[in-house]
């Protein structure tokens, strides 16, 4: 399976359907007529690194903004813990990957919670030809 940008973010979206069935999740940006309450995931700057030779190291960091409907401080905090909770582990393809720099802030009544996933990814080699035969002559010089 190629891991992309978007099946990581799939993985983040299925995480949090299992976790809120009830709480509707956008991945694109809401304009207007927003309905509280709700989940708007963003994936912000991801990077792309080598790391030795066909591996590369992908960081997928997120946002994940949460709407509510009373806009509390209490129910921030405690939707703050449940998220930590929730996305502690996403599954790609066959693998579980540990979200790591956990942390979030309450902004203008919005709960902002940022999480970021590093994957190893492996580039797969050029299909080049084989040699096919290989003719050898030597010559002694006397």
């Amino acid at each position: 399976m190629q891991i992309t940008y978007n099946v990581v973010r799939y993985a983040v979206h299925a995480a949090l359907d299992i976790a809120f069935p009830d709480i509707p999740l956008s991945g694109e940006e809401i304009k207007q007529n927003l309905d509280p309450p709700r989940f708007f995931v963003r994936l912000l700057e991801p990077a792309h690194t080598q790391e030795l030779g066909c591996r590369y190291r992908r960081d997928h960091p997120f946002v994940i903004r949460y709407f509510a409907q009373t806009r509390t401080n209490e129910e921030m905090y405690t939707m703050a813990e449940q998220l930590t909770s929730a996305l502690k582990w996403i599954n790609v393809g066959s693998r579980g990957w540990t979200g790591q720099g956990m942390n979030f802030h309450i902004i203008d009544d919005v709960l902002h919670f940022f999480v970021t996933y590093s994957l190893l990814v492996w580039e797969q080699p050029p299909d080049d030809p084989k040699m096919q035969t290989l003719v050898q002559e030597g010559n002694v010089n006397e």
